[in-house]
């Protein structure tokens, strides 16, 4: 078997310090200098390995400054249901809850705006900040029928993902979904969550998710616009 090429060996370590957070992102990697002492090799060894993460877009050079690294965007496809969680696990990136708030609601301001004939006297609200490798992503506000769903286990819900939580104890079975996507400015709460600047968009995205034609589900997630972006998929119904 051919030995692995020293660069190759660099890059994949370099590559799995950053992934693991040792390099956190938007940080300096070390010089190229500190980097030969490190590992013990040439310079145009480290130049290659670095060549190479920037290929991949790993890291960004900045004239004069150094190298850094890149924030990691997730790629969301449109084109059928998914859950945040499970289509994330499914690239082994590994993700986190925090649970901000949690209480059985009447009703509030978005839902008498976004569901203003709703007949539901009660609804579970949880509010969880989502993590992807151990970075605020979103945040993100559902919205579950008490007369569907009695109880929810936050433990659970602290790691696991809610679909699956409901899947499982509730036997839930999605049939038909909508989702809405806009353009916001975060406030400064959620600016401090997702530990953005001011500057920064984000993308909102309501669902409506039906069991059999009922409303069982809804979420509004506020989405760090620097993290995240979606894909739709479109195909022609008629030759032109």
């Amino acid at each position: 078997m051919e030995n692995i090429p020293l660069y190759q060996e660099i890059y994949q370590d370099l590559l799995e310090k950053i992934n693991t957070g040792f390099y956190l992102e938007k940080t300096i990697l070390p010089s190229e200098r500190a980097l030969c002492a490190i590992y013990h090799v040439s310079r145009a060894t480290i130049r290659r390995a670095l060549e190479e993460l920037r290929k991949d877009r790993y890291i960004e050079t900045r004239q004069g400054s150094g190298n850094f690294v890149k924030p990691q965007v997730y790629e969301q496809p449109l084109s059928k249901f998914h859950s945040f969680a499970g289509s994330l696990r499914a690239r082994h990136i590994e993700i986190t809850n925090q649970i901000l708030s949690y209480e059985i609601i009447e009703s509030d301001k978005y839902l008498a705006n976004a569901l203003p004939e709703s007949d539901c006297p009660r609804w579970h609200r949880l509010i969880r900040l989502r993590l992807a490798n151990g970075y605020p992503l979103m945040i993100e506000t559902d919205y579950l029928p008490v007369n569907r769903f009695f109880r929810l286990d936050l433990d659970y819900l602290k790691s696991g993902s809610l679909y699956a939580y409901l899947e499982l104890y509730y036997s839930m079975k999605i049939d038909d979904a909508g989702e809405l996507l806009s353009p916001v400015m975060p406030g400064s709460q959620e600016r401090k969550l997702l530990q953005i600047s001011s500057q920064e968009p984000c993308m909102l995205m309501e669902r409506f998710c039906y069991e059999e034609g009922r409303l069982i589900a809804v979420h509004r997630t506020t989405v760090r616009g620097d993290k995240y972006k979606f894909r739709a998929v479109y195909y022609a119904s008629e030759q032109p």
